[in-house]
């Protein structure tokens, strides 16, 4: 049986903000975070959703032993191959949840991760066709489409896994009124996304 427990963030974790576990997140959010991010709200929204998971079966671990990192489990997405894993594991394990509760659930773990590691080595080459000191023109223009289709998928990923995930919050509490305030991890997301697409336009403009 999972546990029903309140979340807390101390100062080990600073960007989770006072956002509340098992709080709703639209599509529209997750759309327009993503967009203005420029992807990187991907490896904030693991991290959150990965503390939830911590907090949500803590009595659970602390019977088996498991131990859950999110901070570390959010950055494992910047690591190449390895992050896949986590990836799968992040899906498998909110899946076994759902199951549990008797939830019906979208989540196909072959399916979802072969997107993944697709879209992510789609985005290495696109990263490498964008760089402005080996290409230029259509070269340069074509990296910038293969981004955009990137974190296009990337999108339909996060809303076809946080819908599944809202739709769990609701089944375990009876309802899902709470909508996750604006945290601080969000804000940092932000401001990265708009350094990001500031140099994507100066690429531009200088190339």
């Amino acid at each position: 049986m999972t546990a029903w427990q309140l979340d807390t963030y101390g100062e080990s974790e600073p960007f989770a903000g006072d956002l509340a576990r098992g709080a709703y997140i639209s599509t529209a959010r997750i759309i327009l975070m993503s967009v203005i991010s420029m992807g990187v709200y991907w490896i904030y929204w693991m991290y959150r959703t990965w503390k939830q998971y911590r907090d949500h079966t803590i009595e659970m671990a602390a019977e088996s032993g498991d131990t859950h990192h999110p901070v570390w489990h959010g950055l494992t997405q910047l690591v190449p191959v390895y992050g896949w894993f986590r990836y799968h594991a992040h899906i498998r394990q909110y899946q076994a949840l759902m199951v549990e509760q008797g939830v019906p659930d979208t989540l196909n773990l072959g399916l979802l991760t072969t997107v993944v590691v697709i879209n992510g080595i789609v985005g290495i080459v696109a990263g490498t066709l964008r760089s402005p000191e080996l290409y230029s023109g259509a070269v340069l223009l074509a990296g910038v489409i293969l981004s955009i289709i990137t974190l296009i998928v990337a999108i339909v990923v996060l809303c076809v896994m946080q819908s599944n995930l809202n739709r769990y919050w609701a089944s375990v509490d009876g309802r899902l009124e709470r909508t996750a305030r604006f945290g601080k991890g969000e804000v940092v997301c932000v401001v990265l996304g708009v350094l990001f697409w500031a140099g994507v336009v100066a690429d531009f403009i200088w190339s």
